[in-house]
């Protein structure tokens, strides 16, 4: 059986629960609770020498980093396809999941790290506003991606998936998609109706 080791409130966990809800891959879950420094544990280094969650083990493959998982599950379980057949869309589904991956998450990243990992009031403001102003520069972009689709590819893909996994943070990291983003938005909102994702909590 699949065994994935995650943390709830991870969004980068929360991506490979998505696809597995979306393949409807039964799974045991071996929670790491980052909050107490479990995933620098020996043990869990084995696994995961990066000392992160999530990880994936599967018939005696081990696989770690978040969208490495994905594209592992989409593979070797192709059903329901997640990446486009054609090789054009196909590679631009990887871009996408590649901008999710690096501005995207690391603006959100310094928001959390200052927002939920601060004493109160400690937190740097210019370091909030500078990452609030680079999410504002990837909605605008993903705004353009989205043209006149639903999803950014035309269909429900991995490049969905790992911006999906960041919106339960919105409210709490006091982020909002910018009124001249209304693609973006309404797109957030449809993800949001996925089963999958909201199974993925």
């Amino acid at each position: 059986m699949i065994k994935l080791y995650d943390f709830p409130m991870s969004p980068r966990a929360r991506k490979v629960r998505i696809v597995l809800a979306e393949k409807g891959l039964q799974h045991e879950k071996v929670t790491v609770d980052i909050t107490k420094g479990e995933q620098k544990k020996p043990e869990f280094l084995v696994i995961n020498p990066y000392g992160k969650v999530p990880a994936l083990q599967d018939d005696g493959v081990t696989i770690y980093e978040s969208t490495i998982i994905l594209e592992y599950l989409n593979d070797q379980y192709p059903n329901p396809p997640l990446l486009p057949a054609d090789p054009g869309q196909r590679a631009r589904a990887r871009v996408l999941m590649h901008y999710a991956d690096n501005p995207y998450d690391g603006a959100f990243a310094r928001l959390v790290g200052e927002v939920l990992f601060k004493p109160k009031g400690q937190a740097d403001q210019s370091v909030i506003a500078n990452a609030k102003q680079e999410l504002t520069i990837c909605f605008e972009h993903l705004e353009r991606e989205l043209g006149s689709n639903d999803y950014l590819v035309g269909t429900f893909s991995l490049a969905d998936i790992g911006y999906a996994a960041w919106a339960p943070l919105f409210g709490p990291l006091q982020v909002e998609v910018p009124t001249h983003c209304p693609r973006v938005s309404a797109w957030l909102d449809r993800l949001k109706t996925r089963p999958s994702i909201h199974a993925a909590g």
